[in-house]
């Protein structure tokens, strides 16, 4: 065992969504090891194979022993993330559908909130003040409808479907604001409502919760809620709630 390894401070590498920008960089100026922070454009889990490209491009970049772990501030994303390989660095992923699970804190709080109302557009503070795409764009939008498309038609064809078909919105039934700590709240959620209000949804807020974020960016990766990928491994389909699994990667 590497004791120098244990004894020094942990340095991680997080890849994340703009979307999840805030609480990601609060949670690495509290956390005891060294986080460095690399944003990616949000508009990307609207096109799957391009955020898969570009998490994959990041990775393959990292040097052996530059860091201790990349940490992958994202879930399933549309299949974004399945196939990601890890180096000779870790992966560490959540084990989540989109970052809707990431917002709220939990996959039960996800499932319930889906079951119960499918049609919702969801927003937030980082979402609103990082959109540069329009109304089109919304959180967690496209995941399951791209993952139906993806089994019947592939993965290409999918990728087509889910860009020609901009017309989501009329499948939603309310705007959901999700709240967190953050300074010109009130500004963000004036906004939210008036968009609710623009497409005659009904609008309501919902308390956000950093718990995944947070236990992602600090280390505290235990089994259920985050994924590790070790070296020269992928991120693979589970076959149940964990919804992801590691498989050893094929040479490339």
């Amino acid at each position: 065992m590497d004791t120098n390894r244990e004894r020094r401070q942990a340095h991680y590498l997080a890849l994340t969504c703009g979307s999840q920008a805030r609480a990601v960089y609060a949670a690495a100026a509290l956390a005891r090891s060294i986080v460095t922070v690399r944003l990616l454009d949000q508009g990307l889990h609207n096109t799957p194979s391009q955020l898969r490209v570009q998490l994959q491009r990041q990775i393959d970049e990292v040097v052996p022993d530059e860091v201790d772990a990349i940490l992958l501030v994202y879930g399933l994303c549309g299949n974004g993330t399945l196939g990601l390989r890890a180096r000779e660095t870790p992966l560490v992923i959540p084990r989540a559908h989109d970052c809707i699970t990431l917002y709220l804190g939990s996959r039960q709080r996800y499932q319930q909130e889906i079951s119960a109302y499918p049609g919702t557009y969801w927003c937030s503070q980082d979402y609103l003040e990082r959109n540069r795409q329009g109304d089109e764009v919304t959180l967690g939008a496209s995941a399951s409808l791209y993952e139906q498309y993806v089994e019947k038609y592939g993965q290409d064809n999918a990728d087509y479907l889910m860009e020609a078909l901009g017309a989501w919105a009329a499948h939603y039934q309310r705007l959901v604001y999700i709240e967190t700590p953050a300074p010109d709240a009130d500004v963000y959620r004036s906004q939210a409502e008036a968009k609710a209000a623009r497409r005659q949804l009904r609008f309501e807020t919902l308390p956000g919760n950093p718990r995944l974020v947070e236990a992602l960016i600090t280390g505290h990766w235990d089994e259920a809620d985050f994924l590790i990928v070790p070296p020269h491994h992928q991120v693979v389909r589970g076959n149940d709630e964990l919804i992801i699994r590691a498989a050893p990667a094929a040479h490339s």
